[in-house]
């Protein structure tokens, strides 16, 4: 089962590297998440090299991650809060947040600055016997007691969020995106928490010394239920996000606008939900000015990369603003540009199969098909009523 926490960190990292380069709708968002993940990654290739008794070729990675590890709590409740209010705002009253990353400052720093021989004991001790390493006391706490405490933050600051969390999934439900956005909300909390309380257990069992369920060993000799579902926690977090592909590219906020006729607002509000209409405009009119499509190869994909928006974002705004598919509206553009090159008299020295290559379809009968169900009338007869 060990193997769990090494495919949870490879596929945490891949993930947190994405997410910090990739291109998003969302930056803050998307970073903040990527921290979240970087954080978890660091977590479970650690935990992978102690329980997989590795410790004695990496013997500097064990004392220092306990600062980032105090931090891992806190990308969570700011990913949630900007995707729920739509910024990154911050307020005194979150200093409490840092507790413990301050306790474990004092102590990690405590032990640096203790002779070489007191880091080399808990070292020993460590690779010797890992599951007594969080019996192992520093300066104001032992190790199990900052799990615990990092732990109880994390459940915490999950519980906090709950009114926010279900205010904000009431909102905008026949919103495409925002059900998707929803499901991934609920999830990635739902899997947090359970992290959390399994963690907290853990903890409690190393404090007290005590298997709280001894008849359910299923990890070696030492091991338990609580690690065994630990251990799957920590790899569903990590390869979740597979399920929720759209979360790559983020999430755009919704932009508020003054207010000129608040029941017109009302009425438009779910339909905007977290796409800004003008940005979005001006960006198919900025692909209207390239003529790129006019290209046959010219499909969504590469609108996307063009555009540089997620292809489910654009084929959502065409459907919700212009109610049309991609197809549609590609084929929209290539009509207005056949009609404007027959009105100047194309027809007149060129033939139907040229005009339907200079406006992207591999054929005349695709073409003809095409213009016919725009206008209503053949492109020979449209060319005549231009006469």
């Amino acid at each position: 089962m060990i193997i769990i926490l090494l495919i949870a960190a490879i596929f945490g990292f891949v993930l947190s590297t994405t997410l910090f380069f990739k291109e998003s709708t969302n930056t803050i968002a998307t970073r903040i998440l990527g921290s979240f993940y970087f954080l978890l990654s660091v977590y479970a290739l650690q935990a992978y090299i102690i329980d997989g008794g590795f410790l004695e070729h990496f013997k500097w990675f064990f004392l220092w991650p306990l600062l980032p590890y105090h931090l891992i709590f806190i990308p969570i409740y700011y990913y949630f809060k900007v995707i729920i209010t739509d910024e990154l705002k911050w307020n005194s009253g979150e200093l409490i947040l840092f507790l413990p990353f301050l306790l474990g400052l004092i102590d990690v720093a405590y032990v640096y600055l203790q002779p070489e021989s007191l880091y080399n004991n808990i070292i020993s001790t460590t690779i010797s016997a890992p599951e007594k390493r969080l019996g192992v006391h520093y300066l104001l706490l032992n190790l199990d007691q900052h799990l615990l405490m990092r732990h109880l933050w994390q459940l915490g600051v999950l519980v906090v969020l709950v009114p926010q969390i279900r205010s904000f999934i009431k909102k905008g439900k026949d919103d495409e995106l925002k059900s998707i956005l929803d499901k991934w909300l609920v999830t990635f909390w739902s899997i947090l928490i359970i992290m959390a309380v399994l963690a907290i257990l853990y903890a409690l069992e190393k404090i007290f010394e005590e298997n709280l369920f001894h008849n359910l060993l299923v990890i070696g000799e030492n091991g338990g239920i609580i690690t065994f579902f630990l251990y799957i926690a920590l790899f569903l977090i990590g390869i979740i996000p597979i399920y929720f592909p759209s979360i790559l590219y983020g999430y755009p906020q919704h932009q508020e606008k003054p207010i000129l006729d608040i029941k017109k607002q009302d009425q438009t509000d779910d339909l905007k939900f977290g796409l800004n209409e003008q940005e979005v405009k001006s960006k198919l009119e900025g692909l209207k000015e390239t003529k790129s499509y006019l290209n046959q190869s010219f499909n969504l994909t590469q609108c996307a990369r063009a555009l540089n928006m997620p292809s489910h974002h654009i084929s959502y705004f065409l459907k919700k603003y212009y109610e049309m598919s991609f197809a549609d509206y590609k084929n929209s553009l290539r009509m207005d540009h056949a009609k404007k090159l027959i009105e100047k008299g194309y027809l007149r020295n060129n033939t139907i199969e040229a005009l339907a290559g200079d406006c992207g379809f591999a054929s005349r009968t695709s073409f003809s098909k095409a213009f016919k169900n725009a206008m209503d009338v053949s492109p020979s007869k449209y060319a005549l009523e231009c006469k």
